[in-house]
């Protein structure tokens, strides 16, 4: 802090490489003291130090142009890289006393405090007058640069211990195989809890696959389309759910692609070929290459169009009613299509849906589709119709591109639709609430 003027320093190139020399010296000989023991150089640090440098050589410029037109920026460098070591020394040092640590904003307070005065007195060295807007503007930049460098967080570290391989531990490890090994018997279990639809009639049997874990706005959906089913196709009785929750792997089976398979193809003996239909509810996320499977750390793969397919098919299901709430969930149109079934999708195969938010109930699709219109709807096909009409009007509303939903109706499944029991349109909607 003591007074000096500025023919006491040498301004020229040379003075200011030994001075940026002598401060990275300093940083570095710090950044060892703080280094963990045999922790590896690390030169990308270099990156940060010369990008803060190259921040205070822009704000010592400002400076000097706010000094006057003719004032020399290397006048400002010179005092200013003089005093940094010290400064740098004396701040590093004092982060390490408890006093500071307990008291964080006071010493930020009494930091900026010291360095305010310090500026003043850098700009009297520089140029020997302190003039007003000059030193405002070095008054402001310094108070904003604890900000500015808090907002980049460049790492200027030069030492840095090598992190440990994020591994699964042994017991994580055997929580996931048993977990995986568990599966058959749950999924054997919830199908054990199905019945029949009596002989000579169309029973309708629900099956729901929530693929995304991670958003509970999807595990809310197949609960609730479960539930709308049930009242107005029957399927009550005869629903099986697979959810995928990364809070909570026990309530159901896992929602996998190899689950998926089995819970079909062991429910389909329980089914009358030629009579029963299946509703297969699928919503997640969504790509061009198929339905999202998450949960957690667990290793799932994609649920592809061939891979819901050869699901079906292998089951031997013949009568199929298939939902796929998704983001370009057209794409499994194409791979679904025959004679026995019926297809609705949320979006088409180049577009994607919306309103999978995890603070939202139901997508903007399953809310329009299983809330406003099935339960109101004298068929499949019109409560589709109206769906897609409400969903086009708040795309619209909103400003977003139209998700384009999909139907489509085999013709021999359109006749069986005819015959599908639904409930009285509309009987105590109340009753449609979600749970979370």
């Amino acid at each position: 802090m003591r007074r000096r003027w500025p023919p006491r320093f040498v301004v020229n190139f040379d003075q200011l490489v030994a001075l940026l020399i002598l401060d990275l010296a300093v940083w570095v000989g710090l950044d060892a003291l703080h280094a963990e023991a045999h922790a590896p150089l690390a030169l990308d640090g270099l990156f940060g130090w010369g990008c803060y440098l190259l921040l205070a050589l822009a704000a010592c410029a400002l400076v000097a142009r706010a000094h006057s037109r003719a004032a020399d920026t290397r006048a400002l460098l010179v005092p200013a890289l003089s005093v940094s070591p010290f400064v740098l020394t004396l701040l590093w040092l004092a982060s390490d006393r408890t006093l500071v640590q307990a008291r964080p904003v006071t010493a930020l307070i009494a930091t900026l405090i010291y360095t305010g005065f310090l500026c003043v007195r850098v700009l009297g060295a520089a140029y020997g007058v302190v003039r007003t807007r000059a030193a405002l503007i070095a008054l402001a930049l310094m108070l904003a640069s604890p900000w500015v460098m808090g907002f980049l967080n460049f790492d200027t570290r030069l030492w840095v211990a090598e992190e440990p391989e994020q591994t699964q531990d042994a017991d994580d490890a055997d929580q996931v195989e048993a977990l995986f090994y568990d599966q058959p018997a749950q999924i054997l279990a919830a199908v054990a809890r199905v019945q029949s639809a009596p002989s000579g009639t169309t029973g309708v049997y629900f099956v729901g696959f929530a693929g995304d874990g991670e958003q509970a706005v999807f595990k809310r959906e197949t609960l609730f389309a479960s539930r709308v089913f049930a009242e107005r196709l029957g399927s009550g009785e005869r629903s099986v759910l697979l959810v995928n929750d990364a809070a909570d792997r026990d309530s159901y089976p896992l929602a996998s692609v190899s689950g998926l398979a089995q819970t079909l193809k062991v429910l389909a003996p329980r089914m009358h070929a030629d009579d029963d239909v299946l509703v297969l509810f699928l919503t997640s996320h969504g790509s061009r290459d198929g339905l999202e499977v998450e949960n957690g750390s667990l290793p799932l793969s994609q649920l592809a169009p061939t891979d819901l397919r050869q699901a079906l098919d292998d089951s031997e299901i013949r009568w199929r009613v298939v939902v796929v709430s998704a983001c370009y969930a057209g794409v499994f149109l194409d791979e679904l299509k025959s004679d026995t079934t019926a297809i609705i999708t949320a979006a088409d195969a180049t577009h994607t849906s919306f309103g999978c938010e995890d603070d939202r109930n139901l997508t903007w699709f399953g809310e329009a589709f299983l809330k406003d219109s099935l339960t109101s709807s004298g068929s499949l096909e019109e409560a589709f119709q109206k769906a897609a009409a409400l969903v086009a009007r708040r795309e619209d509303a909103d400003h977003q591109t139209h998700s384009n939903p999909q139907l489509y109706v085999g013709s021999l499944m359109r006749r069986k639709l005819a015959e599908l029991p639904l409930g009285r349109p509309g009987h105590d909607q109340r009753s449609f609430t979600v749970e979370r």
